[in-house]
């Protein structure tokens, strides 16, 4: 009881304070900018307000207390068709571990394509052709404290390499849920809080004549410094109340704020039916939140509005199939959509 009491305190004091001290623009460059760019068709779906009783290896994304969920094995894998040909692949994997809790693994591959070296020298291009490898790995761990209370904490690695130049940097999440008994749900989830990062290589480096020497001396290497910038850290706070309509049918509206560090805080709200809990359909809408504190030409920079989606889960004797479609509409590029797939033994 004395933990209890401590999380549900911990979570409804973070609830609170960041609803008072929340305003105000925080825009800005962060490191890693593809770890603000929302996984799985589900959530995705919902306009990202599930985060209070997501569950299953989806949840290692959005909020790691929710793999505590899960009862057995767990795979999903999702495709998203960004703009620009670009493209990003997330692979996660979960267990349960008896008594311990549950234990995850993720990995996201962002593929930005072939980019085309140009200098002012050549500004038609060298000919020398870049492929950025931007990729994340995480190790995720979870467990439910009580039958109402749910934590979970991912460790994630990010790598990035352009060329002949590299970062690195190592990044925690976590994340807390807790269940009423009237069937409404509360979850808070803190985002990408680590290490700063900066690029390091060769490409950093050239040869530059020692002042007042010799024109025949030897040139000296000289290496630029470079700054280092912080993570997309995030805090987000979600309601979901869970209302079955009979038997058969359920609907769940669920609610979402997104505090950002370097992107416009957003509210969320979602809504999905299910029928039989194997057909699903999804809508949601976000929008940015204090629109009134930024400047022109940022409160509409930000990609919001409606969402939609739906799924189906195959139940395959104890195992089961389940596959998810979502839509994100970008206000200055081609609609998002993701495809997500996966399979639950």
């Amino acid at each position: 009881m004395k933990i209890k009491s401590i999380l549900i305190t911990l979570f409804f004091l973070v609830m609170i304070s960041s609803a008072l001290f929340a305003s105000g623009p925080k825009l800005g460059t962060s490191a890693a900018p593809e770890l603000m760019i929302p996984m799985g068709a589900r959530n995705v779906a919902l306009g990202s307000a599930n985060i209070a009783d997501i569950s299953g290896t989806e949840a290692i994304y959005w909020n790691p207390a929710g793999l505590s969920m899960i009862k057995g094995g767990e795979a999903t894998f999702s495709y998203l068709s960004y703009f620009a040909d670009m493209n990003i692949s997330y692979f996660a994997a979960g267990t349960r571990v008896g008594k311990t809790g549950a234990v995850g693994i993720s990995l996201q591959m962002f593929s930005i394509g072939e980019v085309p070296v140009t200098t002012i020298e050549a500004p038609e291009g060298t000919g020398e052709i870049l492929k950025p490898n931007f990729m994340t790995f995480g190790a995720s761990y979870a467990k439910q404290f009580t039958d109402r209370i749910n934590f979970g904490a991912n460790l994630k690695v990010i790598s990035e390499k352009i060329g002949n130049m590299s970062a690195s940097a190592v990044a925690f999440d976590f994340g807390l849920q807790y269940v009423t008994p009237f069937n409404i749900s509360f979850g808070l989830a803190m985002r990408n809080f680590g290490s700063d990062m900066s690029y390091n290589g060769t490409g950093i480096e050239f040869d530059t004549s020692v002042p007042w020497s010799n024109p025949n001396a030897t040139t000296r290497k000289t290496k630029l410094d470079m700054g280092a910038a912080e993570l997309p850290t995030s805090l987000n706070m979600g309601i979901t109340y869970d209302y079955r309509l009979d038997r058969l049918q359920t609907l769940k509206v669920s609610g979402v704020y997104a505090n950002n560090s370097y992107a416009i805080d957003q509210a969320g709200v979602g809504l999905e039916y299910a029928f039989k809990k194997m057909v699903f359909l999804r809508g949601g809408y976000s929008l940015p939140f204090y629109p009134e504190d930024y400047p022109e030409g940022y409160k509409d920079d930000g990609q919001f509005g409606a969402t939609f989606g739906m799924g189906l889960a195959v139940p395959m004797g104890n195992s089961s199939l389940i596959i998810d479609y979502a839509y994100r509409n970008m206000d200055l590029f081609d609609a998002n959509q993701y495809f997500s797939i996966g399979f639950s033994f």
